[in-house]
């Protein structure tokens, strides 16, 4: 809890605090800790070296890449809000209205899932909790194939939250 939450005037501090623990909670979670090389390897069929973050400050996305010659270009996790989730999903509803390239299928992972595919992109969208997940597997390959191995990684990662 930080400094302002252990000072000031209690009825306020108490309330604000409360309310802002999930947040801070949500906030320090690492992408990166959620699923392991090892994890990352066995969903996708490849052997991937260490997660990396895209900045040192951001840690909501962490990712993967091969460590010798393969189709995968990367893996990534990517923690979002519930809120994300939601608009993300009726973006994606929306696309398959005005795109025939654009589908959405439901995924068996968190409270809610749904794949969301663009031609040959897929990404994996789970809800559990307070939170949701984008998974997504960068190769270029059958879309059941990316689809199987972002379930994979999903239920692992779901398991951990």
């Amino acid at each position: 809890m930080n400094r302002w939450c252990r000072r000031g005037w209690r009825p306020f501090r108490l309330g604000l605090c409360a309310a802002l623990a999930p947040l801070a909670a949500h906030a320090e979670t690492d992408a990166c800790t959620l699923a392991t090389p090892a994890e990352v390897s066995a969903a996708v069929h490849v052997a991937v070296g260490a997660g990396a973050h895209v900045t040192p400050t951001f840690v909501k996305t962490c990712t993967w890449t091969p460590t010798g010659s393969s189709s995968i270009r990367a893996v990534t996790v990517n923690l979002q809000t519930a809120a994300f989730y939601d608009g993300a999903k009726q973006m994606a509803i929306k696309m398959t209205a005005v795109s025939p390239a654009a589908k959405i299928q439901p995924a068996s992972v968190g409270d809610d899932g749904y794949y969301s595919i663009v031609g040959e992109m897929v990404a994996l969208l789970f809800r559990k909790g307070g939170s949701s997940v984008k998974v997504a597997v960068y190769a270029r390959m059958p879309v059941g194939e990316l689809e199987a191995m972002e379930l994979a990684l999903a239920r692992q990662v779901a398991a951990k939250l």
